[in-house]
């Protein structure tokens, strides 16, 4: 019995030393809990605040004001956008400019003189069917208990005031109308599927080359690094095309999830993702020497993106500093073209931006991977 605690006592010691060698995987396991524990503090609440609001007031009365004034009161609402008619609902819920748009009829006003029921129309953006279901609880939850003061004058020259202006909500879900979680999830699990995939495969496809020796072998070849760099991550773009044609084809047909937009427009701008993916896999192999550093920093990589990039939890819920610090991750621009075709069926038109942002992040981080390969290779 004490000889074999002596023997397990002296494997404990040589894992120790090993850990305590190996500096730069010993500090990640200890940053990757405070990162997770931040993570987690600020992103995960259900709450959501200043839901963007636009206002089509075809009343442009006291009453209609001071119903809108009172949305925006409450805390959960904001009107962003201005909205000349219905007709600009489209272009609004398309590009994602607003959450929702209500629509005051003309009457809205006369009907609540004449105490009769005013029925406001929301159109809501269902596409994350989880903020819609929020987005329409707080819209009745505001007009049955808060908007309900509306004064107006009565026919005797007193003020009289409404304490219940009978004024309905009448919610309209577009996009996802039946508000099926599923049609919001799977293409956000293409997007989460193809980033894990690629930047935890092709960190550690560079780092086992080191491992091996065989990047020495490699590098007093003819082959250019730039060549070589190409080389190791061609595989790895078919390979990620692959794996979104099996979730598309999944999602399809045994998730019952259609793709309302252009399919050939989803697989072209799934290319600039790709190079993304690719340029930050070939950075975390930069920073590391092992496959076991290499794949921890690519969960370094990956976390951020999957919490900040609106995939689990509505960037609506987030703080503002947070909300600002998602603009910077590349995933956040991917999952809003990908639930754009899917569900919205948006076009070029409303997609260029994100495009451009990709492409732009695609031209760095692989100049970034580069520039890191020749230091190394120097």
């Amino acid at each position: 019995m004490h000889a074999s605690l002596a023997r397990i006592f002296q494997i404990v010691r040589k894992e120790i030393i090993q850990i305590r060698r190996d500096r730069r995987m010993f500090g990640l396991v200890l940053l990757m809990p405070v990162m997770e524990l931040f993570i987690f503090g600020y992103v995960v609440a259900t709450d959501i605040d200043n839901i963007d609001l636009a206002v089509c007031d075809y009343s442009q009365s006291a009453e209609s004001r001071a119903y809108v004034e009172q949305l925006e009161r409450s805390g959960y609402f904001r009107v962003r956008a201005a909205c000349p008619g219905v007709n600009a609902a489209d272009r609004l819920l398309d590009r994602a400019v607003v959450k929702v748009v209500l629509a005051i009829p003309p009457d809205f006003a006369s009907r609540l003189k004449r105490q009769q029921p005013a029925e406001v129309m929301a159109a809501m953006d269902g596409s994350n069917s989880n903020t819609a279901m929020i987005a329409a609880s707080y819209l009745e939850q505001v007009t049955l208990t808060q908007a309900v003061d509306v004064q107006f004058g009565g026919g005797d020259g007193a003020a009289r005031r409404l304490r219940h202006p009978l004024v309905a909500v009448e919610p309209r879900v577009w996009f996802n109308p039946e508000l099926r979680s599923v049609n919001y999830m799977v293409p956000g699990i293409i997007c989460v599927l193809l980033m894990e995939s690629l930047v935890i495969l092709t960190a550690v496809a560079i780092v086992k080359e080191k491992e091996r020796g065989t990047m020495e072998q490699l590098i007093v070849t003819p082959i250019r690094s730039y060549e070589l760099i190409l080389g190791k991550a061609i595989p790895f773009i078919f390979l990620g095309y692959i794996n979104v044609a099996i979730v598309m084809l999944v999602g399809t047909f045994w998730f019952e999830v259609e793709i309302t937009g252009s399919v050939p427009l989803l697989l072209g701008l799934t290319g600039l993702f790709i190079l993304t993916s690719l340029g930050m896999g070939l950075v975390a192999s930069a920073v590391s020497n092992t496959q076991q550093q290499a794949s921890m920093s690519g969960q370094f990589i990956i976390l951020p993106n999957l919490f900040f990039s609106g995939f689990m939890f509505p960037i609506a819920s987030m703080p503002p500093l947070v909300q600002k610090l998602t603009y910077v991750i590349p995933l956040r621009y991917y999952i809003t073209i990908v639930r754009g075709i899917f569900l919205k069926g948006s076009g070029w038109a409303e997609l260029k931006d994100e495009a451009a942002i990709l492409l732009v992040y695609g031209v760095v981080i692989l100049s970034l991977a580069t520039a890191f390969f020749r230091k190394q290779v120097r």
